[in-house]
């Protein structure tokens, strides 16, 4: 396993995101993982206009740090390596995505996240790529992303499942597209029904349909999928989250798969956690999940 830390924070503003690769590891994330330490790309958003085309905040440099990432993850993949990615924003799964259809080609995608990431430029009421990750990825939204590896998507909706989200009548309530219009293929669990359906079935049952659909995919994992009472230290907190332990039954079942081809981590934000107390648990938690 190996590594890469992509210190971005998609508002352009550095409001401390981008130091989660760096917080991670000096709380002992390599050692605790066993793995390859090779560094952080060197890549940044560092524009906070919103765009008037877009309506992307920093959207050249959003596309030139997802270039960036293309390569730099590409370059893990030729050597043979599975990347671990280390946010950042959800951002970075533009680029990881493009160097994914690049070296190996169409890849399922395992979605952990406390929001749905499906708005467009226009709906967006931040503005920030990382409300639109998981459009870009299935296809919807502007020139430069979508079509960052050839023509869209990057990966496609049927082969895409979405877990532990919560904001869905938020993102209606802004006039965000409907997931479930647009890309009806793709699978939702929400919070509320991974928890009623039990998070452990869930994770069984979500790996089982992606290695039968495709053989392989990525999990990316955002830590705002955790409730805001067990999980401060991330940049849009919510209620009814998930807790540790249910996330833990949730996303076990992925890592141990022979599927997973790699994974991310996003969204904790050393700036609410002035005790490293967060990203000690962080640590601790991803060693469980991802060594023997």
């Amino acid at each position: 396993m190996a590594v890469v830390g992509i210190p971005i924070d998609c508002t352009g503003r550095f409001i401390g995101v981008e130091r989660m690769p760096s917080a991670l590891r000096t709380a002992g994330l390599i050692q605790q993982l066993s793995a390859k330490d090779v560094g952080d790309l060197p890549v940044t958003i560092d524009d906070s206009r919103r765009d008037s085309t877009t309506g992307i905040i920093g959207f050249q440099s959003v596309c030139a740090a997802s270039a960036a990432i293309r390569a730099g993850v590409g370059d893990i993949l030729r050597r043979g390596e599975r990347p671990f990615v280390v946010g950042g924003c959800c951002t970075l799964l533009i680029g990881v995505f493009a160097a994914l259809r690049d070296h190996i080609g169409q890849v399922g995608l395992a979605f952990v996240d406390g929001h749905l990431d499906f708005y467009d430029g226009r709906s967006s009421p931040t503005g920030e790529a990382a409300d639109m990750d998981l459009a870009i990825l299935t296809g919807y939204g502007p020139l430069g992303l979508v079509d960052l590896a050839g023509p869209p998507p990057l990966v496609e909706p049927g082969i895409v499942v979405v877990m532990g989200y919560r904001d869905a009548e938020a993102a209606a309530g802004h006039g965000s597209p409907d997931p479930t219009v647009i890309a009806p293929r793709m699978t939702l669990y929400d919070a509320k029904s991974i928890r009623r359906r039990g998070p452990a079935f869930v994770g069984q049952q979500v790996g089982r349909r992606l290695i039968a659909s495709t053989g392989r995919f990525w999990l990316h994992l955002d830590f705002d999928v955790l409730d805001e009472r067990v999980m401060p230290a991330v940049d849009y907190p919510q209620p009814d989250g998930l807790e540790w332990d249910e996330l833990r039954h949730l996303v076990h079942p992925l890592t141990k798969s022979s599927g997973l081809l790699g994974a991310d981590v996003t969204i904790y934000n050393p700036v609410h956690d002035k005790d490293g107390i967060y990203a000690k648990r962080i640590v601790g938690f991803l060693g469980h999940l991802f060594t023997a």
